[in-house]
């Protein structure tokens, strides 16, 4: 059977579409629940509990508690730790599914083909990434990841087929997301969508924690916030009290903490004062998705209430505030998700015609950009590729430069998101790297192509002059505090690995010239030095030979450069380095360049041609730096960058050289401009 699960953050749920009936069911849980509590509890003795008994223990104050953790998804913080073992938010909901996926199983006595699988509209690309991670590692083929209030609207949609304007309010356990959405006929158009991933029910529920401890702190002087069992405890105690407080407009705590045991009165009157900020934050997010679908209250056929937070008086209060004209409540607000999610795994069968003809048109709840360099000012930007509320699926390209001199044959991609254009007020979520193409250093174009699917999953592709070039995904920087300060005060990408040979001629005439050469090529290796960089330094004359070969100990080359002679090669420069540059740089991954440092007229120039052409097809960038009597125009023809054919003197030599280098520092960072 194809099922939809909607993995709450408080509760989840398993729903299944029966085409005999027209009918969409929960399937119920080995306690004949149709909710399913989104708790684990570790035991002492090495077993673990789920769902129902793991709030059951969770109220008990026993086991070590972990709930809430679907908003830590995407991340790699531990959200349990058990016998020097943490648990991040992915791996508990592994643990999760494989428990809601063995009790449906159970319950229905079928196997679960395969499931859609609910998320908050607001979820990014790496929470819905770890998500669909989470599910298939436990078991379950993924069909699709759908959005919580789309799914939701579905459900609604598919039994109310006149033509409405529908707000989804889907208030849950842990988060909230808004979307307004067309329903007509058999079409689900999403219009727009917004939400706060850390708003939900749990809030109230902390809220009337803290009053009840920040009381018993006052009586006693001790906080019971202080034993993490004892919080857990309290928190299951609280969502009790909330409940009492919404149905018989008062409660009583009771705290049993160490020594002491305190017994509190609750009104509703209190508990809603004390939670007016969290209505302050549910009215940004309406104003936010009506400003988004330049919409108003009265344009809004229904409210449609999801979500078991909803049933909070205050809520529906001030949605009437607000100026809504209708608002739906009905006996399915804790299942709404997963049954439209079970008709949505319908989709992919062919039981029933009238769902195969449903059309689900949805969009992207984040805008997604790229890190640039502003081509008039020169600071950092975000470059807007898909701009929030767009219909998905969606695919943008556009063309990023190389600033002329820029010697890099590689690029990062920074996908940015969020809506300032300003990069520190946007998230990083996802690092990738561009290679695969030949820089001749004079403005290189990349087209970059965003892709977004209507799993609300991002890919990105790149291309030069049409031909598609590999990306490599990398992962994101933990310190990112750079993107708030000048691109030039950047000292490059120490991640991005690069391989430089460098190559002297040693004949007779370098003679008067070898003490400025080697302080030059100091200057220039220090400047690059760094474990993901490596150098070889190779000598010519006569012959060819390897003065230090390729790593990134900075010592060893250096202690090379510091002992090159003259002569010692032969006196002239019938031998050429490029053959042993491509031996020594061939099989390398990243940036490779050979930079040659001669003054004589070489021998051998049809070899010396045909070697850098074999250079250029192993991506081998070669410059070429020409002194005293060197034939520049025979330094073009072995320059993989014209521009790199320089020819100098030796008292602007390390000035060349540096340029070169801050190319090669910043080139890797992937800051490239907008070319149109």
């Amino acid at each position: 059977m194809r099922v939809g699960i909607d993995l709450g953050t408080t509760y989840s749920a398993v729903a299944r579409y029966n085409a005999k009936t027209s009918r969409t069911d929960i399937i119920r849980n080995k306690y004949e629940k149709d909710l399913t509590p989104s708790v684990i509890c570790f035991m002492d003795d090495g077993s673990v509990l789920i769902g129902d008994d793991a709030k059951d223990m969770q109220r008990g104050g026993g086991g070590c508690i972990a709930s809430v953790f679907k908003v830590s998804m995407g991340t790699h913080a531990a959200c349990a730790e058990l016998n020097g073992r943490s648990y991040t938010a992915e791996e508990l909901s592994r643990l999760m599914v494989r428990e809601l996926i063995r009790q449906a199983e159970a319950s229905a006595g079928e196997k679960i083909e395969s499931a859609v699988i609910t998320v908050p509209a607001y979820f990014d690309d790496l929470q819905r990434s770890s998500t669909r991670a989470a599910a298939e590692s436990a078991g379950v083929t993924v069909t699709k990841i759908i959005n919580e209030p789309t799914a939701a609207a579905i459900y609604y949609g598919y039994k109310h087929s006149e033509g409405k304007n529908i707000l989804v309010y889907d208030l849950g356990g842990g988060t909230f997301d808004v979307t307004i959405v067309n329903v007509t006929n058999s079409t689900i158009d999403v219009i727009a969508t917004c939400g706060n991933h850390n708003l939900g029910g749990k809030d109230w529920d902390e809220t009337l924690l803290n009053t009840i401890c920040d009381r018993f702190y006052d009586e006693f002087g001790e906080d019971p916030r202080t034993d993490i069992r004892k919080r857990y405890e309290l928190l299951a105690d609280c969502e009790d009290y909330k409940k009492s407080l919404v149905n018989y407009r008062k409660a009583t705590a009771h705290v049993a903490f160490g020594d002491y045991v305190g017994r509190y009165e609750l009104s509703v009157e209190d508990f809603e004062s004390s939670t007016d900020f969290l209505i302050d934050a549910i009215n940004d997010v309406l104003d936010e998705v009506f400003e988004a679908s330049r919409m108003r209250p009265d344009q809004i056929d229904e409210v449609l209430l999801c979500g078991g937070s909803t049933r909070l008086p205050q809520v529906q209060r001030h949605l009437k505030k607000y100026g809504f004209k209708t608002i739906v409540t009905h006996r399915d607000t804790d299942l709404a998700v997963a049954k439209g999610a079970a008709i949505v795994a319908s989709l992919y069968s062919n039981d029933d015609n009238r769902i195969r003809d449903l059309s689900i048109s949805d969009v992207n709840a984040h805008s997604l950009g790229l890190l640039s360099i502003d081509p008039n000012t020169g600071k950092y930007r975000n470059e807007i590729m898909i701009p929030c509320n767009s219909k998905i699926p969606i695919s943008v390209t556009k063309p990023f430069r190389l600033e002329e001199g820029n010697l890099t044959d590689q690029v990062e991609v920074y996908m940015l998101q969020g809506e300032s254009p300003v990069p520190s007020d946007c998230t990083v979520i996802k690092h990738e790297v561009i290679t695969g193409f030949i820089n001749n250093g004079k403005g290189a174009v990349i087209d970059i192509t965003y892709s977004y699917n209507e799993d609300g999953a991002v890919t990105v592709t790149a291309a030069r002059n049409g031909e598609e070039l590999p990306v490599i995904e990398e992962a994101i920087p933990e310190d990112s505090s750079w993107i708030s300060a000048d691109p030039s005060a950047r000292c490059g990408n120490k991640r991005v690995s690069k391989s430089i040979a460098i190559c002297v001629d040693l004949s007779r005439s370098m003679e008067k010239n070898l003490p400025e050469v080697k302080k030059a090529i100091n200057d220039f290796v220090m400047s690059l030095s760094g474990e993901f960089t490596k150098f070889t330094l190779i000598g010519f004359g006569d012959k060819v030979k390897v003065l230090s070969e390729l790593s990134t100990d900075e010592e060893d080359i250096l202690g090379a450069v510091e002992a090159m002679k003259i002569n010692k090669l032969g006196r002239g420069t019938d031998a050429n380095p490029l053959e042993m540059v491509r031996e020594k740089l061939a099989s390398e991954k990243g940036a490779k360049m050979a930079l040659i440092l001669t003054d004589g007229i070489w021998g051998r120039r049809n070899e010396a041609v045909e070697d850098a052409a074999a250079c250029k097809q192993e991506m081998i960038n070669i410059v070429a730096i020409g002194f005293g009597e060197a034939d520049r125009s025979f330094l073009k023809q072995i320059a993989t960058i014209e521009e790199g054919a320089m020819y100098t003197t030796l008292s602007n030599l390390g000035k060349t050289i540096n340029t070169i280098a801050t190319a090669i520092i910043d080139s890797p960072t992937g800051l490239v401009e907008h070319f149109r």
